[in-house]
């Protein structure tokens, strides 16, 4: 995807629906990938820019929150005629439940805020991400 500035954005459907890399053999199982150079690149885990990214994700986090029930539509909307795509084989009305209730249904904003800043716990430098990328370097050759 490319945002109307120009700047190239990716969004991995199949992680977000219901398909891992790996074909879920859960080798990614962090939330998203953050790596330990995607932090270093900020200035490390305590630097303001790493604060910024973190307030920046719950804004974000908040603000599509708010348009759930048009992004749920939306993604009902792509099911339609591609039920056979890996990221729609988990069946449309678990992907349609997972989705929302990746949005906290009853959750405070204040909630919210944390939830997200547990997701970039999780993800930050993990374990698992780390080897799996060992692992695609090693099978296939992608770095």
């Amino acid at each position: 995807l490319i945002d109307r500035h120009g700047h190239v954005m990716h969004i991995d459907f199949g992680f977000l629906l219901s398909n891992s890399p790996g074909g879920n053999m859960n080798f990614e199982a962090a939330p998203f990938k953050l790596t330990k150079e995607f932090v270093d690149l900020m200035g490390g885990a305590r630097s303001r820019s790493f604060v910024a990214f973190r307030n920046l994700c719950a804004k974000a986090f908040l603000e599509v929150r708010k348009r759930k029930e048009k992004v749920i539509l939306l993604v009902e909307m792509m099911m339609d005629g591609n039920e056979d795509l890996p990221c729609f084989r988990a069946g449309k009305r678990a992907i349609i439940e997972q989705l929302r209730a990746r949005f906290a249904p009853g959750a405070s904003s204040r909630q919210c805020v944390s939830l997200v800043n547990g997701l970039i716990n999780q993800s930050m430098d993990n374990w698992r991400t780390r080897w799996y990328d060992a692992y695609q370097r090693w099978s296939v050759g992608i770095h």
